[in-house]
């Protein structure tokens, strides 16, 4: 895949406008360093070459724009934290490998995600999987500390390939087929 860079604006000539018009095509990523990111396209009316209201897709924890096989421009959502470290992870190692596309400002926005998400990770798999927290810190403390680094580097340093939970340790703690939401005993009314 060939990823655009966030701050790119991608202009797409001989763009369909209607059913026989042709026009051209801006095409961005809006980024705000607390609501996300936005994928952004903007048309010229080819009647009287103004420019459209721009279309502005909803926020996203992160979002990047790539050309697919038939060089159309597409987006797509790398960031999975809702699925706890195994998502921290991936993007970790997406970032790493791609850490030139992205502004320091975004790099400090996705070190802090990944911090908020790894403490959101924690507590989920103490209240939902039955985990200790003593049992959990190791697993957790020292990619913590390389988060803190990269965000006090104001999203300045790569260490995104240093992150790396141990999905596996952090399972391990877990009670197998815990349910904290099944009903153990009914109290006499």
């Amino acid at each position: 895949m060939k990823y655009i860079k966030t701050t790119e604006k991608v202009e797409v000539k001989d763009y369909p406008y209607g059913f026989t018009l042709r026009t051209t095509l801006f095409d961005t990523i809006e980024f705000h360093p607390t609501k996300g990111y936005r994928h952004v396209t903007q048309t010229i009316n080819p009647k009287n070459n103004r420019l459209n209201n721009p279309k502005k897709s909803t926020y996203y924890n992160f979002l990047i724009r790539f050309y697919d096989e038939k060089n159309h421009i597409k987006t797509t959502n790398i960031a999975d934290f809702n699925n706890g470290v195994k998502g921290i992870n991936k993007m970790a190692q997406w970032v790493y490998e791609n850490f030139d596309l992205l502004s320091s400002e975004e790099i400090q926005y996705l070190y802090m995600n990944m911090l908020v998400y790894s403490k959101v990770s924690m507590q989920a798999s103490v209240t939902y999987n039955g985990a200790k927290f003593e049992d959990l810190k190791p697993f957790f403390t020292d990619n913590i500390k390389v988060i803190n680094e990269g965000i006090s580097s104001k999203g300045t340093v790569n260490v995104f390939d240093k992150i790396l939970f141990d999905v596996e340790g952090i399972e391990s703690v877990c009670i197998k087929d815990f349910n904290p939401f099944k009903v153990v005993s009914y109290g006499t009314v």
